[in-house]
């Protein structure tokens, strides 16, 4: 869910706005623990066999192998939902092994005794001694939801990761606007990459760069953001904007949590949270459904409803059956509490779906509640596996498809994208770190 954050700033640059029109559901989910608790356990014995397919009619048989998102958008309650259509039908298959890449092995096994949970002030945690790798491995009490909320914060990235994305804003009566942005990820601290060191040159205050260009419509064409993170999760991130209609870049605020990307269903807090920020509570190791993309098909735009071959009224960007398939995979699930310091926080409760194996946060996707504890939002992404050094993986910014679909007001920001380039597969141009800079975004029109 992080990546999608930064490209759409440009539609502000852009003046460009959508207005969502609020649906009122039938019966719309409330946050409940017990809907959690209710989920298979991963001690459990309870499975689905290989080859069944779940659909409008069975899903309820297979209902707690299901995030909670998910049995919303079967549900019917809600404008966006699972229609009948064999387009819709999960298959299930067996579950795979995505071990971690072996630098990152490596880097844990030597680094995460080093590292701590340092307490806060203001009740909130932050991180000390962390080098690279997983920072706390096989996470057990105590502070067993922090440390996971830690690992999904610093899950394994490559020095550079590069992308072309398909963006669509859908709203409720099925008018899309659609944008192109061509990504690109820098990592340049915390780094356990093959030929890199641990920290490059320009990782000093910043682990992380991400670096978006407007690629279409022509009207934002050369709009350009960076996103900085820095190295103590304690600090905001930092923020420039490349405005062609000025000829310079501009910094902006990034204090504003909550403030909605406009034309999206995503707020600034949605990909550029900060861990200090939240009291996270543990809720258990659960047993779901999660989908794997087939990369042949992923980066084709008829593979999702509303993208080539379907119309996608009923919701718009689900991978069609027969380009993916789904499996039960073990995630931890954590809710996050915004702490007493961020005021009046745009969401009651942030569900956080982390796998067990790779410690990434969004593959079964991500709720959130509003100030009222109604469902308001989930973001999600459909990973599809990649070889990393020989080992076949998934990772945060290898993805086939990644949505916000904002339930309430019945609005759907969703993409897909080209096959991610890693490091030397990337052009000389992308590969160079000092794109991580505010000084490159003078370069964008030459």
């Amino acid at each position: 869910m992080r990546k999608r954050m930064g490209s759409f700033l440009s539609v502000v640059a852009a003046g460009f706005l959508i207005c969502a029109t609020v649906q009122a559901v039938s019966a719309e989910m409330m946050f409940d623990p017990q809907h959690y608790r209710d989920l298979v356990d991963a001690s459990s014995s309870q499975t689905i066999p290989p080859g069944t397919k779940i659909t409008l009619q069975n899903w309820r048989q297979y209902k707690n192998f299901m995030p909670i998102w998910l049995q919303a958008a079967f549900s019917g309650d809600y404008h966006w939902h699972i229609g009948p259509g064999p387009e819709f039908t999960i298959v299930v298959g067996p579950t795979s092994n995505f071990p971690l890449p072996k630098k990152f092995l490596e880097d844990t096994e030597k680094f995460h005794g080093q590292v701590s949970l340092e307490k806060l002030s203001d009740g909130g945690y932050t991180i000390k001694g962390y080098t690279a790798g997983v920072p706390f491995p096989n996470p057990t009490e105590p502070l067993m939801a922090v440390k996971v909320m830690y690992d999904a914060w610093l899950p394994w990235r490559p020095a550079v990761s590069r992308y072309y994305t398909w963006d669509r804003i859908v709203d409720r009566f099925g008018n899309v606007s659609p944008e192109d942005t061509d990504d690109t990820f820098y990592m340049m601290a915390f780094l356990s990459d093959e030929g890199y060191p641990n920290t490059t040159p320009y990782g000093t205050d910043y682990f992380q760069a991400g670096h978006y260009f407007v690629a279409a419509p022509e009207q934002s064409k050369y709009t350009t953001e960076l996103q900085l993170q820095p190295k103590d999760p304690t600090k905001l991130q930092e923020l420039y904007a490349f405005l062609p209609s000025l000829r310079r870049s501009l910094r902006l605020s990034s204090a504003a949590r909550c403030t909605p990307l406009l034309g999206t269903d995503y707020i600034a807090d949605d990909g550029s949270w900060l861990p200090p920020n939240f009291s996270p509570t543990y809720v258990g190791l659960k047993k779901l459904l999660t989908i794997v993309m087939d990369p042949a098909k992923s980066p084709d735009p008829k593979s999702y409803a509303g993208g080539g071959t379907y119309p996608g009224d009923a919701f718009p960007g689900w991978p069609v059956a027969g380009t993916n398939h789904w499996e039960l995979r073990d995630n931890y699930v954590i809710d996050l509490l915004a702490l007493p310091k961020l005021g009046n926080y745009c969401y009651s409760h942030r569900i956080f779906y982390v796998d067990k194996q790779t410690y990434y946060a969004a593959a079964a996707g991500a709720e959130a509640y509003d100030r009222t504890n109604k469902l308001y939002k989930m973001l999600w992404t459909a990973n599809y596996p990649i070889d990393i050094h020989g080992v076949t993986t998934i990772y945060a910014y290898a993805t086939g498809m990644s949505m916000a679909v904002d339930f309430q007001n019945s609005h759907i920001t969703w993409n897909n994208d080209t096959h991610v380039q890693i490091d030397d597969q990337a052009p000389p141009e992308v590969r160079d770190m000092a794109n991580s800079t505010p000084g490159s975004l003078e370069r964008v029109m030459r």
